[in-house]
């Protein structure tokens, strides 16, 4: 027969017990998150990013073709490129190798990608495309390319990528840095909607939380002001535009930029 000190013990025991499940779970949690949070939401995002991308380049791929079609008439600082009629582009934050089409027969490319899980995907891609030459698949932030010469590119390829950098103005002062006089530099961003606009409101109240879920990617930059800013581009040609594709998350990022850039 349990006496009333007995189940008094009990209950603290099963009390106890209750309290340190909780808490030894979340300490795990938080380890692997501490340990392990960086490489796991790499990997989510690359293979969410992956699929997503199919119905966005599908929809949008003639535009793309539009836009970097003028690449063909370009010619390389490089007198023995230009003789042989490459050139040398480097493409930011090119994920699993979406652009692959776009680029002119013969070029050779080096990448700067900061998830090295679309490392394999990208180079699944890079196989239909044996006339693009890859130099390098550089693991890197698009704000610290040092591994890439000065005034040694040709042209610079950023599409979707602006938006989740650290620091536009810091990717923009390396590529300029990177591209050779009169290079030019080809970008293809989704962009703050102008002000007045419910989207304008939308984008700045899910900003945070969005760049939390998909990768740092921010909803509110202007990044066609930011480029018109930049005094180290001799022109700048642009235009806003939006994408088709109203469904889904794509309605919060369907304001876009297009744009080349010249050193």
């Amino acid at each position: 027969m349990s006496t009333p000190q007995d189940d008094g013990s009990k209950n603290s025991m099963g009390i106890s017990t209750y309290l340190t499940v909780p808490i030894l779970v979340g300490l795990l949690l938080y380890v692997i998150n501490k340990k392990f949070g960086k490489t796991i939401k790499n990997w989510l995002f690359a293979s969410f990013w992956n699929r997503a991308m199919k119905e966005y380049h599908a929809t949008m791929r003639d535009m793309k073709k539009s836009h970097f079609d003028s690449m063909l008439q370009h010619k390389s600082t490089d007198a023995d490129l230009r003789k042989r009629s490459v050139l040398r582009v480097l493409e930011i934050g090119a994920g699993p190798g979406a652009n692959f089409e776009f680029f002119p027969k013969n070029s050779k490319l080096m990448v700067v990608e900061p998830n090295a899980f679309f490392e394999p995907m990208f180079y699944e891609n890079q196989h239909k495309y044996p006339d693009i030459k890859m130099e390098k698949f550089i693991v890197s932030s698009a704000e610290d390319m040092k591994e890439v010469e000065d005034n040694s590119i040709d042209i610079v390829v950023s599409t979707l990528v602006l938006c989740s950098v650290t620091s536009v103005e810091r990717t923009l002062s390396e590529v300029q840095r990177v591209l050779a006089p009169g290079g030019k530099f080809y970008y293809w961003e989704h962009v703050h909607d102008k002000p007045g606009t419910w989207l304008h409101l939308v984008q700045n109240l899910l900003s945070p939380l969005w760049s939390f879920l998909f990768d740092g990617c921010n909803l509110n930059r202007s990044i066609d002001q930011t480029v018109l800013g930049c005094k180290g581009f001799s022109q700048v040609e642009q235009k806003r535009f939006n994408v088709p594709l109203k469904n889904g998350l794509w309605g919060f990022i369907r304001v876009h930029v297009m744009g080349q850039a010249t050193k």
